[in-house]
């Protein structure tokens, strides 16, 4: 179909935009490593070990990404999606770590800075920078900054780098339906916040405002700590299969009843698996149509769901009669579930069969032969339709009347029918196929 090459076209393109972003990620590293050595900020640093841990997700966020794209097997007859929400899930624990890692970090060297200088807040910027500028120069942690310039470049670069590849990711993620490309695309946004956290830490320590640097990285870490929380949030609600809000259900309900055949539709419920979706629904027929008909039509709203909605993976449909076609009144749920709780004994359909034979056999022998009955089950009642030959020689009225007389006759005896339909039949019956 065409909805699997759309598939396998944006699956090679989404793995080119992860790789980019691994490249980017690394080159980030190395420059900010290098950066933060030699200009001995605690903002560039910080902002360093968190391009590593990008380097480590990225690499994850590629991984997941082409496991999940795998197509199904024995193993996996679901297919492989929930590999992208673990993915997601090993994402998240790591941006807790490295949140929690930078954030003792930061906070060692800030506490070491108030108490080696415990008036560096409450001094004059003028005083501060002429008592202890040359104090805390090669300070054991690296708060001053030998090179602010190329520290300042280099956070000023990184921050474009990844508003770029924020709207690169993000774009591709919105033209695939990629739920883990579109959490990386903000994952690379608020790295270019953190940048900018960051930048603000190094402008004080050029300016001599020494703790603004170490609490920068307080900042960012706080950053890190709220994208893990919300990545691991969303990635547990995946692996327990929680429920898909109604929004994003509505637009597939609109694909479902705009299907020829289908008369509403109920109980549309979803699970989410990395970026694709595995739906159930409940499809409403005319309640008279064939096994056959029915099925074609749910076949249609399969086609047509996956067709519109290319992040669908799997429907199961559920085939409903539509009860409101007969009494519009009424509501469907409730008319379903009435139904539901409806008993019946096994041999309830072959004793209706025997009292409709014997009636037709007893009274009207030499008018009409059973040929096939059909049984419809609305409300917990039976409806009726009998097929019935008669002599060539009869009459269209008297058959009318024949047949009236037989529906009547059978209704006093048979309680739970609340309709019967006698149509006579003039060509060839449908054949049956036996499967033995």
């Amino acid at each position: 179909m065409n909805f699997k090459h759309q598939h396998r076209g944006s699956g090679e393109e989404g793995e080119k935009i992860f790789r980019l972003g691994l490249a980017a990620d690394i080159g980030l590293a190395t420059g900010k490593a290098l950066t933060g050595y030699l200009t001995g900020s605690t903002a560039i640093i910080a902002d360093a070990a968190h391009s590593v841990s990008d380097v480590v997700l990225s690499s994850i966020a590629l991984w997941s990404f082409t496991a999940a794209k795998a197509p199904k097997d024995k193993e996996h007859p679901y297919g492989h999606g929930k590999f992208e929400t673990l993915g997601a899930l090993g994402i998240s624990c790591m941006l807790l770590a490295t949140a929690g890692g930078i954030a003792w970090h930061a906070l060692d060297l800030l506490l070491g800075l108030f108490s080696a200088d415990p008036a560096i807040v409450s001094q004059s910027l003028t005083d501060h920078v002429h008592n202890h500028h040359h104090h805390h120069r090669g300070h054991h942690h690296g708060v001053d900054m030998e090179h602010p310039a190329l520290a300042l470049s280099m956070t000023v670069f990184s921050i474009f780098v990844k508003e770029g590849l924020y709207w690169i990711t993000k774009r591709a993620g919105e033209r695939q339906g990629s739920g883990l490309m579109k959490a990386n695309a903000w994952h690379h946004r608020a790295d270019a916040v953190s940048s900018v956290v960051a930048l603000i830490g190094v402008g004080g320590s050029i300016l001599g405002v020494k703790f603004l640097d170490p609490l920068a990285g307080l900042l960012v870490s706080g950053m890190i700590l709220k994208a893990g929380l919300e990545t691991g949030h969303q990635s547990v609600l995946e692996l327990v299969d929680a429920a898909i809000p109604a929004k994003h259900l509505d637009p597939i309900k609109q694909t479902i009843v705009q299907v020829e055949g289908v008369k509403g539709c109920h109980r549309l419920r979803g699970r989410r698996a990395g970026s694709t979706l595995y739906l159930d629904v409940h499809i409403e027929v005319d309640p008279f149509c064939s096994v056959s008909a029915a099925h074609d039509i749910g076949e249609n709203v399969r086609y047509q769901i996956h067709q519109s909605h290319p992040e669908v993976s799997e429907v199961f449909i559920h085939i409903d009669p539509s009860i409101q076609q007969i009494c519009p009144s009424v509501d469907q749920q409730e008319i379903l579930k009435g139904i539901a709780c409806q008993k019946f004994s096994p041999g309830e359909d072959k004793d209706i069969e025997a009292a409709v034979s014997r009636i037709i056999t007893s009274k009207y022998a030499e008018k009409m032969v059973v040929e096939r009955i059909t049984h419809h089950l609305l409300r917990g009642k039976m409806l009726l339709q009998i097929e019935v030959s008669m002599p060539a020689d009869i009459l269209i009225r008297d058959a009318v009347e024949v047949a009236k007389e037989a529906e009547e006759e059978i209704l006093k005896a048979a309680t739970n029918v609340i309709h019967v339909s006698i149509q006579l039949r003039l060509g060839s019956p449908i054949p049956q196929f036996n499967h033995d």
